[in-house]
Parts: structure tokens; C-alpha cells; sequence
């Protein structure tokens, strides 16, 4: 476990281990993300994002103040909007109750630029490889 000081969250951050992923947030095999960028090249896209996994824990006293924290966390570190981290949520991870009503796992692929920005890239790739 690596503690991280000077950074400002409101809780905890998690790099889960890859079998401890939800599927659509593991990383595609290199085969089919080639694949996906040959598509995304031919509707003239250089390549798809770059994106890392990562996992957020929310907390509260139900199961929707609970979820809303956590997507409220990683929107405000990440600086995305919460309806984006909602959206990587449903499409690239999964949203995990833990202990009703009090704890949730938010997990999703953020994209590597974010994860830069706040110092977590180098983390989410000794992890999981480049993104």
C-alpha cells in the first residue's frame, strides 16, 4: 500500500488489483484495442483515448447520497464534470455497493491526461501498463 501526501482528497482512492476489476474496466487486449483504433482511424480519429483504471469510494447514510460522493469525488480530483465520471462509470467500470447503506466503489477508466494532471498516472501504470 502507497500513502500519498500533500494531496487533497476527501477519501480514499483505489488502484484495485486487475482481477479485482470490474470487466469493462480491465484494459482490452492489445489485439482488440488495435483493432478499435484501425475503426476509430477509418471514421477519422488518430487513435482512441489513452485511460487507466482507477476506483473511488463513496460514502453517506443511503445508497444515492452514497453514490452521488463518490462520483462527487472523482469529478472534483479529476476535474471532470459529474456527469462524465457517470458516464465512465456505466461504460467503462461499475458502480459496486459495498456495505448498505453507508459505502460504494466507483471504478472506471479515467483518461491518462487527467491522472497526470494530479500526479497518479505513474501509479495507475506500474499498475495496469500504459494506457
Amino acid at each position: 500500500m502507497n500513502v500519498l501526501k500533500g494531496m487533497s482528497i476527501d477519501g480514499p482512492i483505489l488502484f484495485p488489483l486487475d482481477e479485482d476489476l470490474p470487466f469493462l474496466a480491465r484494459a482490452m487486449p492489445r489485439r482488440e484495442r488495435e483493432s478499435a483504433n484501425e475503426i476509430a482511424r477509418s471514421y477519422g480519429l488518430k487513435a482512441l483515448e489513452s485511460n487507466l483504471p482507477i476506483s473511488f469510494i463513496g460514502t453517506g447514510k443511503n445508497l444515492n447520497v452514497v453514490i452521488d460522493n463518490g462520483l462527487q469525488r472523482a469529478a472534483d480530483l479529476l476535474q471532470m464534470s459529474v456527469p462524465d465520471v457517470m458516464n465512465r462509470a456505466t461504460i467503462l467500470g461499475g458502480i459496486e455497493i459495498g456495505r448498505s447503506p453507508g459505502v460504494a466503489r466507483i471504478t472506471f477508466r479515467a483518461p491518462t491526461a487527467a491522472l497526470e494532471r494530479v500526479g497518479l498516472r505513474g501509479f495507475a501504470e506500474e499498475m495496469y501498463g500504459s494506457g
